[in-house]
């Protein structure tokens, strides 16, 4: 693991995150979800954070390579899916 795939440390607040905005989600509860939760579960978390979060706090919490494994799965407007596939360098196959 190089440096920059490692994450920084989550402070344990019990504050909601600002970046669900349809649901009360703390940073324990979307650990949980992202560690242990279903697929479904999980591809709605991250989906939320590439929507919403700011781009450095979308990285406290999941690494590049998880984004990258669930890219096709992960429920993106095509603009941001388009953006965030060349930002992170996710083939995508052409059609």
């Amino acid at each position: 693991m190089t440096a920059n795939d490692q994450k920084p440390q989550i402070e344990e607040k019990s504050q909601p995150l600002y970046f669900f905005p349809d649901r009360s989600v703390s940073p324990q509860e979307l650990k949980r979800i992202l560690e242990k939760g279903t697929q479904e579960e999980r591809l709605w978390a991250i989906s939320n954070m590439l929507r919403y979060a700011q781009w450095d706090d979308i990285w406290l919490y999941v690494s590049r390579d998880e984004v990258r494994d669930v890219f096709p799965d992960l429920d993106l407007p095509d603009k941001m899916r388009q953006v965030l596939a060349r930002m992170l360098k996710v083939e995508t196959p052409v059609g």
